[in-house]
């Protein structure tokens, strides 16, 4: 046989007729060990279509002013608090975001990696706990040479570097398992985790990358390399289970045991006890991220249960709310991961170090708290550990009803795709807050304008909102017609805490409601809209109260998302 499988010709024996006759003969068992066991290409293939796909949107990203800088997601509030440094260095800033999100402070970080400046008290929500996660901002410093552009570059570019070397350990675990290994690599090369760490340039994915490494070395060096992944995020300490000894002879096993835990755990213990010295604790040393089991998960089910019954998910075209729901995904990330829960439990492999990592890291996921579910997305970084073993042994096991648990395990992964694909379009402002319908085919060009009593604008990919910032706020709608032009205003309404909403317009009507802790659905009645301007008054009888959220300072009372005016005929032209 020829080299690489391929059939061979094999000269058969002169027949009747003194004719030579030469028949291609193919050995269906090397056909079918062919197809058993893929060669390196294919995941050479899979792999490269995955990084340039994640690098067309780095590429989109960038801009010669700003770099990448996008990814860093800063806020002008976090921006007008930073480091001298990190106000004058160029970098790109959210339009209307006053907030950000997280990978702005370890990004920040970067530009003091031992933490000297007083400043950084103020520059980050909760500096004790943003502070211990600061392998990625040491490696930002020395790949950024200690220029301030180049360093929060580097940084924004970290999670696609590491990923790189993911991919190569991914070959490395999936290749032996044939056909499901490459549906598990495929798989994990664009999971949710990734995606959503890579897209804010989190310390997630690098420290998940180093955790895996850790358990692929095993033994001391394994343990150096958790020492490394727990100063990137700290609970990647809990791999430490996946390096363990558990056979005898008791007393070396233990003594190992302890050794592993020395090793990997001093570098943190340490680098804790220095941010100590720098930063008292001044809020929970969990950032109020943990609760007790399943709390958070069942108040994102009845959150869903909301949407659904509430019809903001619209069934009938279900492959595009597949691909763009987030209401849809919030349910489609709980089936993953307790489907890969569920499986890791049933399927035990107590040698696999992959597995035991992965199972330790079970119960931290079933005890995350409702304030990360409240960004559900999120959630799927915490899952990584959990998600790498499922898949890998997943394709280890690749036995009768593979199929069926290889899709409810990864159901979450097309929405994260679509996102991070679609991540940079557009000019990179804010979405339009308002959406316009109409049942005349020629009617006003109407402007709303959110005038009193508001916070700036806030978005997603699919979503746009504002927070009433006191107990009155004014919505103002211009019909730049001569004529008057009947309306009706329908939105999503929510707070913090329990209270009443009241919406009116001057003589022409007042509806309310009772809000609750998640979204509903609001519509007002049809009224008349003049010609010129006319206000809409939104009232509530409680004042605003604190945000609750971990560096936000500021005073909400209720939240209106996706504004739209639905325009009818005025009632004389009936």
């Amino acid at each position: 046989m020829l080299q690489g499988g391929l059939p061979r010709l094999r000269q058969l024996s002169l027949p009747t007729g003194g004719r030579f006759r030469f028949t291609p003969h193919l050995h269906l068992t090397t056909f079918r060990q062919a197809l058993a066991r893929p060669g390196i290409w294919v995941f050479v293939f899979v792999g490269a279509a995955a990084f340039l796909q994640l690098f067309s949107v780095f590429a989109r990203v960038y801009s010669p002013e700003y770099g990448i800088t996008k990814f860093l997601v800063v806020g002008h509030e976090f921006d007008r608090r930073g480091l001298a440094v990190f106000r004058s260095t160029p970098k790109y800033l959210i339009p209307d975001d006053r907030w950000g999100f997280d990978g702005q402070f370890y990004a920040e970080l970067a530009l003091d990696p031992l933490l000297r400046d007083p400043q950084l008290k103020i520059a980050l929500d909760d500096p004790f706990y943003r502070s211990r996660r600061i392998l990625t901002s040491w490696l930002a410093w020395l790949g950024g040479l200690g220029r301030p552009f180049w360093i929060l570059n580097v940084y924004a570019a970290l999670n696609l570097v590491f990923w790189v070397g993911f991919a190569v350990m991914m070959t490395r675990l999936f290749r032996p398992y044939g056909w499901p290994g490459v549906a598990g690599f495929a798989a994990m090369l664009m999971t949710c985790g990734i995606i959503e760490s890579m897209r804010s340039s989190l310390t997630d994915f690098p420290g998940f990358v180093l955790l895996t490494l850790a358990m692929m070395l095993g033994g001391a060096g394994g343990a150096g390399v958790l020492a490394l992944a727990s100063l990137a995020r700290e609970p990647n300490i809990l791999g430490i289970a996946g390096l363990w000894g558990y056979r005898p002879p008791w007393l070396r096993t233990t003594r190992r045991n302890v050794l592993f835990a020395v090793i990997a755990g001093l570098p943190l213990a340490l680098w804790i006890g220095y941010v100590l010295s720098r930063f008292p604790i001044e809020h929970s040393v969990t950032g109020d991220n943990l609760t007790w089991p399943l709390y958070g998960i069942m108040g994102k089910l009845g959150e869903f249960s909301l949407h659904a019954v509430n019809g903001d998910i619209v069934w009938r075209d279900w492959y595009s709310e597949f691909f763009t729901s987030e209401h849809l995904h919030a349910l489609l990330t709980i089936i993953a991961v307790l489907t890969q829960s569920v499986y890791l439990f049933t399927h035990r492999e107590w040698n696999n170090r992959i597995w035991r990592a992965g199972v330790i890291f079970v119960p931290f996921f079933l005890c995350i708290s409702s304030i990360p579910w409240e960004r559900h997305f999120t959630i799927t970084r915490h899952a990584l550990p959990i998600t790498l073993a499922f898949n890998l042994v997943l394709a280890m096991r690749a036995r009768r009803g593979w199929l069926i648990w290889f899709l409810l395990g990864n159901c979450f992964v097309p929405y994260g795709i679509y996102l991070f694909a679609t991540y940079g379009h557009g000019a990179g402002g804010a979405p339009i807050e308002y959406r316009i319908t109409s049942e005349q085919p020629s009617s006003p060009a109407l402007q709303a304008r959110f005038t009193q009593g508001w916070s700036a604008e806030e978005w997603t990919l699919a979503h746009t909102w504002r927070w009433g910032v006191a107990r009155h706020a004014t919505l103002t709608i211009v019909n730049p017609a001569a004529q008057p032009v009947e309306v009706s205003l329908s939105f999503k309404v929510r707070s913090i805490c329990p209270r009443n909403l009241e919406v009116g317009v001057h003589g022409a009507g007042r509806w309310s409601t009772q809000l609750l802790l998640t979204d509903i659905n609001f519509r007002t009645g049809r009224f008349l809209l003049p010609p010129g301007e006319t206000v809409v008054d939104f009232d509530s009888a409680i004042p605003a109260v604190p945000s609750g959220k971990r560096g936000d300072d500021r005073l909400l009372s209720f939240r209106v998302k996706d504004l739209q005016i639905e325009l009818s005929a005025p009632p004389a032209s009936r």
